[in-house]
């Protein structure tokens, strides 16, 4: 992969990509910071299949090197704020479900998560938003009661067998 340079090569492989993959890219991403800078670019291109699969490997990567994105965390929660794109708001949230928030941003990410916990978000987007603002909720206490509030109507509407476990789990976290 490293020896793959140009954009639309580049390009072309993502869109090759399987699951079975995913480790091999993450790999090379993490080893790799021309080829890191090249997907990281992509995230952003308009492109919605190149941004999705480029965001899905840059999210992967993180996950084992969370060095990758810690000074792209204003970028990210920007385009957290203006993408319509769920695929996108999906790796968004789940990226920043890891790290801690940079005080400036804190109370803009806390409305925009707030936001997509509403029904019409997919499933994957509101748990992740609900793990961002759990994790907000330990740094601000403020927020605690409002979340679980939330939290439990949500609970009481349904949702995905992901969604309710995972909001079970923090509901007891915040409660304790």
């Amino acid at each position: 992969m490293s020896e793959i340079r140009d954009d639309k090569a580049v390009g072309e492989e993502i869109f090759k990509i399987g699951v079975h993959e995913i480790e091999l890219w993450k790999r090379a991403v993490i080893a790799d910071q021309k080829l890191f800078k090249q997907l990281y670019g992509f995230i952003y291109s308009g492109n919605h299949r190149l941004s999705w699969r480029s965001c899905w490997i840059i999210d992967n990567a993180s996950a084992d090197c969370p060095e990758l994105l810690t000074d792209k965390l204003p970028e990210i929660i920007g385009a957290l704020m203006s993408t319509k794109d769920g695929s996108l708001k999906r790796h968004f949230t789940r990226i920043l479900s890891r790290y801690d928030i940079p005080e400036d941003y804190i109370v803009v990410l806390v409305n925009k998560c707030f936001e997509l916990l509403l029904p019409s978000e997919p499933a994957a987007v509101r748990v992740f938003a609900m793990q961002v603002l759990f994790n907000i909720a330990i740094q601000l206490p403020d927020i605690k009661g409002e979340l679980i509030s939330v939290i439990e109507n949500m609970r009481e509407e349904g949702g995905s067998a992901g969604f309710i476990n995972r909001s079970g789990k923090l509901l007891q976290k915040l409660r304790s």
